[in-house]
């Protein structure tokens, strides 16, 4: 039963980063739509993070085309939680990495995904 709170709770976790970001990505595009790079907040597990990182509308329309797919600044790449398997690392960028959730993990993620 913990491990499957320990999922649920990073992913749930992560998905609320994510729809944070999708809130910024629409007002950058209404404020600034010539915009070359957006802040959005690192979607890592840890609930406290205050990171940002500089994504190009590109890059972050990478991040957003599967629901199981979210982004840590570099440094922030959480791969285990509590000895559990949540995430591995997809691709790494300058300013960000790329993370796939994994397992139950990414089946809540692409179930809780805001454009399916």
């Amino acid at each position: 039963m913990r491990i499957e709170l320990t999922t649920e709770r990073v992913a749930r976790n992560q998905s609320r980063f994510r729809a944070a970001n999708e809130g910024i990505e629409r007002s950058a595009a209404e404020l600034v739509p010539d915009a070359e790079r957006v802040p959005f907040i690192c979607e890592c597990p840890d609930p406290t993070c205050a990171a940002v990182a500089l994504l190009s509308t590109v890059d972050y329309e990478q991040v957003r085309s599967r629901g199981d797919w979210f982004f840590a600044v570099p440094g922030h790449e959480v791969c285990v939680v509590n000895g559990e398997e949540v995430a591995r690392i997809a691709a790494r960028h300058d300013a960000f990495t790329l993370m796939e959730k994994v397992g139950r993990a990414g089946e809540i993620a692409e179930q809780r995904d805001p454009r399916t």
